[in-house]
């Protein structure tokens, strides 16, 4: 588990926080250009030879990828947590751990896609209300999927905990997380508002392209994911990370207090012993009735056969 630390999250916060770190954040977004130029490459040559565009191929380029999503996400957790970051080591670092989970999760967001992808126009071209049930329970089950995925990645590389923890977690964070959620669907609407605008403006195909392609390669997957982060991980500290941090200090506090008082011999008992059995004194640190020291010391002397 990742230790942290209560901070005040803001927008200010957000940008200085990415701006102080860009440097080393443009090596995990050229790292991460490299695989999505392989696929978009061959996504480009298989077009041209087929001469029309596949939309299966083109969506598995969301299980071909997640593993290096893993590292990016791995990345902008630790940036989004303040702690210092290594951009090789943690990126590989976090596919390592976490390609799994990545992989796992892809396939059934590739399967919702796809689903949506065939259901979209049949709704349109059928007026079946069965159709139209369909579609709905689609759309639900990908906002819930997407609303629990803004969580389970974060929540992935953040905790050392198993598969089903993430799931039930995540499903709770949906509720508890909802504010923060919204927060990302409406910052990634923004950056892709922007994006597009930039595009328009220059009214250029190649241009275009080619901006596209420089915002791709410097900076928009680790925006993107910074986002994502930024925004679950401060429900998910709330609500997971402090919480179970403060129960876990707790537990050590009790077992220290618990080992001093069973290290007390009857002799370092005895000057709290004398006295009203019902009266209060102090000991180990708490308010207790002078009768429980009398029982601690006819336990330790029944102990030592005395």
């Amino acid at each position: 588990m990742s230790e942290t630390r209560t901070r005040k999250y803001s927008l200010s916060d957000f940008f200085v926080n990415y701006f102080s770190n860009f440097g080393r954040v443009l090596i995990v977004n050229l790292l991460f250009a490299v695989p999505l130029a392989v696929y978009a490459g061959g996504i480009i040559t298989l077009t041209y030879y087929q001469e029309e565009i596949s939309w299966l191929i083109v969506l598995l380029g969301i299980p071909f990828m997640s593993p290096f999503f893993a590292g990016l996400t791995n990345v902008c957790r630790k940036l989004t947590a303040e702690k210092t970051f290594r951009p090789i080591k943690d990126y590989f670092g976090g596919i390592k751990e976490n390609w799994l989970f990545f992989l796992i999760n892809s396939m059934f967001l590739y399967a919702l896609s796809v689903g949506m992808f065939f259901i979209i126009p049949l709704s349109r071209q059928s007026g079946s209300s069965a159709v139209l049930m369909y579609l709905i329970i689609m759309i639900l089950s990908m906002a819930v999927f997407l609303f629990m995925d803004l969580s389970a990645v974060v929540m992935t590389a953040t905790l050392d905990i198993g598969f089903a923890d993430v799931i039930r977690n995540s499903m709770v964070m949906i509720i508890k997380g909802f504010f923060n959620h919204l927060k990302t669907l409406f910052a990634l609407m923004f950056v892709a508002f922007v994006v597009y605008s930039i595009i328009a403006l220059i009214n250029n195909l190649v241009a275009g392209l080619i901006i596209a392609g420089v915002l791709v390669i410097l900076l928009l997957p680790t925006l993107t994911m910074y986002i994502i982060t930024y925004n679950s991980y401060q429900a998910i500290e709330k609500h997971i990370i402090l919480p179970y941090s403060e129960e876990v200090q707790r537990e050590k506090l009790a077992k220290i207090e618990k080992e001093k008082e069973d290290a007390m011999t009857v002799d370092d008992l005895l000057p709290l012993a004398k006295g009203d059995p019902d009266e209060y004194v102090m000991f180990n640190g708490k308010t207790v009735k002078r009768k429980v020291v009398l029982q601690m010391i006819e336990v330790r002397k029944n102990g030592n056969g005395e």
